[in-house]
């Protein structure tokens, strides 16, 4: 049966917004502007005034180097021991989606543009037109997201910032990549569908055209509203305030792991050692969960 394991003793003001994990360590972030870091069992390490307004995103890179994003226009990072923060920019689009791949950071905002950065340097540009809401890349493949269609480009080699549309599949934010990694990509891409409540599990292959390898439709009661997985689970949250796991994903339908009501909205959803889930909700309590 899941269950919660960990419970914060301390939380944000307000909700808790965004997630990532990196070597045992838990990164949250809230609208109260702060980034606070916490260990594998949610003891909290340090809590960083990172921001003036409401985090977007969360990512960090293969060197543990931890990017924010916030509705006050800035990008900024911090290097471990994650004791001082530095700004990369600051602009007036708002950045709701950040990626890492490797140490190569990607960044989306409301416009539709995509940047890519290495040693906190931009190299190029993509105008991808629609806002990016939610956003993974992989091997020069990125995946982008708003309210309607999930769009897989292939960014062209060269310094041009041309891409090719590979795909467009029907669906909403947010999206993530999960299931054993083939060929240097991950076997599968999964979203939301366009009603918000159901899920789509796509094959992250060109040559199978992404075609789908499962949908749940109705599978939650109201919006999802977070995703994350690992190479055999997939877990999905939303406003009606339940955290649902998932397996068996390479079946006609996966295995039902069973639910966790929150009694509170779940935001995001990481995933960390140990097949447990790290959750942030509306109540700015971090939860450790665990579905085996």
């Amino acid at each position: 049966m899941p269950s919660i394991e960990k419970v914060s003793a301390e939380k944000h003001v307000g909700d808790a917004t965004v997630l990532t994990y990196h070597k045992g360590h838990v990164f949250s972030g809230g609208i109260d502007g702060k980034i606070k870091i916490w260990d594998n069992d949610l003891n909290l390490i340090r809590s960083v005034d990172a921001h003036e307004a409401y985090l977007y995103a969360l990512t960090v890179n293969s060197s543990g180097k931890l990017y924010s994003s916030s509705c006050d226009g800035s990008v900024k990072f911090m290097q471990p021991p994650y004791d001082k923060v530095e700004e990369l920019l600051l602009c007036d689009d708002a950045i709701e989606a950040m990626c890492c791949e490797g140490d190569t950071l990607y960044i989306g905002d409301e416009k539709g543009l995509v940047t890519n950065w290495q040693d906190d340097k931009m190299l190029l540009k993509y105008n991808l037109v629609e806002e990016v809401k939610s956003l993974a890349a992989e091997k020069g493949w990125i995946y982008t997201v708003r309210d309607w269609d999930v769009v897989v480009s292939e960014l062209l080699p060269g310094k041009s910032g041309k891409y090719v549309t590979r795909a467009v599949l029907d669906g909403k934010s947010p999206l993530c990549l999960l299931g054993p990694v083939l060929t240097d990509r991950h076997k599968y891409l999964a979203y939301p569908d366009r009603t918000g409540k159901g899920l789509t599990l796509v094959k992250n292959l060109l040559a199978e055209r992404f075609s789908i390898a499962w949908q749940l439709p109705d599978c939650h009661e109201m919006i999802v509203n977070a995703l994350c997985g690992d190479e055999k689970f997939l877990y999905s949250g939303g406003y009606d305030n339940k955290v649902k796991g998932w397996t068996d994903l390479d079946e006609e339908k996966p295995k039902a792991l069973g639910e966790i009501d929150l009694g509170s909205c779940v935001n995001c959803l990481c995933c960390g050692n140990d097949n447990t889930v790290y959750i942030a909700c509306s109540d700015g309590i971090i939860r450790r969960a665990k579905f085996l």
